[in-house]
């Protein structure tokens, strides 16, 4: 056979060969390059079902860290999340972070479960409240019964937050995990009563908006009975634990609105499977049947998805990134940013 000939032979098998290698390549930059169309529509419409069925069919035929990157990737396309990642990006980049406004505006804390007796959880938001005072700007912890259920914490909170109409300042809320969905029941109730006009923003962080598998988890045989013992142990009972699981969650959250003027800031961690460390691998698996999640809740669980919304990839829903101060700095100046510039938003 003649060299001319063995070119011809062999040529479509290196073809059909560079094509299969290639394949690969190009299904990994498209995954990372664009979000899928259908995470994508859901998303930009607020359809928070829709958006957890797409991540989780995701999840099922591809993996659970393309799903994530998907859900990450939609999220930074919409233009008011560009541009307020820039602002953010911008802010911590910057050698001073100290808001040129401020004096107006309190910052007011609702913390997460069990914020007192495990504050090495963050719940307590004391982080957060530290930066936020070290920039000179005004902030209130709400004292929550730390093990109460999200509906009586969320009429209290709402109270709290009526009596707070008389202070003179804009407030700005700050909520975490299990007081995420307290804040949303809060705002929904002083909106239905036009209360709310003193409230300026709400900053969710990693909220369980939607519930979490983690509570359904516990509320079967025989976790229940486990969370029961220890519980009765320690003086407590464990009516908070049911009302985090998905059913009344996510039953409540469509009927749920947001005051009219009040700008909603979603800040979440969107890990992929490498990024879950050893103490949280154990929440991760048990929520990962159910889609991609940030170790506590399914990322289009935590998410008011008409507010803007700010995705830290590599992050779990605790944020133990070397460099946090700076980044609660840099989201608070962001935040001014956006309240001071509305006609953008």
């Amino acid at each position: 056979m003649t060299l001319a000939k063995l070119v011809r032979f062999v040529r479509p098998a290196l073809v059909l060969l560079l094509l299969g290698l290639a394949a690969p390549l190009r299904a990994a930059a498209a995954e990372e390059a664009s979000p899928a169309p259908l995470v994508a529509d859901a998303l930009q419409r607020g359809d928070v079902v829709r958006l957890r069925e797409q991540l989780a069919a995701i999840a099922r035929t591809s993996s659970i860290d393309a799903a994530a990157k998907a859900f990450a990737a939609a999220v930074e396309s919409l233009p008011r999340n560009r541009g307020f990642r820039a602002r953010f990006d911008a802010a911590l980049a910057s050698d001073s972070m100290l808001p040129t406004v401020g004096a107006g505006y309190l910052f007011v804390f609702v913390p997460g479960w069990l914020y007192r007796s495990n504050p090495d959880s963050g719940a307590d938001l004391a982080r957060p409240r530290a930066v936020i005072g070290a920039m000179g700007l005004a902030t209130r912890l709400v004292p929550i019964d730390e093990n109460g259920t999200v509906e009586a914490n969320g009429a209290a909170l709402a109270a709290e937050l009526e009596r707070l109409a008389s202070d003179g300042r804009r407030l700005v809320l700050v909520s975490t995990s299990k007081g995420g969905p307290e804040t949303h029941l809060a705002l929904d109730q002083l909106g239905r009563s036009d209360g709310a006009g003193h409230v300026a923003a709400w900053v969710n962080i990693g909220g369980l908006l939607n519930g979490t598998a983690r509570a359904d988890y516990w509320m079967e045989w025989p976790q229940r009975w486990l969370a029961a013992v220890g519980f009765a142990f320690l003086g407590r009972g464990i009516e908070a634990i049911p009302s985090m699981t998905m059913a009344p969650r996510r039953a409540r959250f469509p009927k749920l609105r947001i005051p009219p003027g009040v700008l909603v800031v979603n800040y979440i961690g969107a890990p992929l499977t490498a990024d879950i460390r050893p103490d949280v691998r154990d929440d991760f698996e048990v929520i990962a049947p159910h889609g991609p999640n940030d170790g506590l809740t399914l990322l289009a669980d935590a998410i008011v998805p008409q507010g803007i919304t700010l995705v830290e990839r590599g992050l779990d829903h605790y944020f133990a990134a070397p460099d946090l101060d700076r980044r609660i700095a840099a989201l608070a100046a962001a935040l001014f940013g956006e309240l001071e510039a509305p006609a953008e938003r």
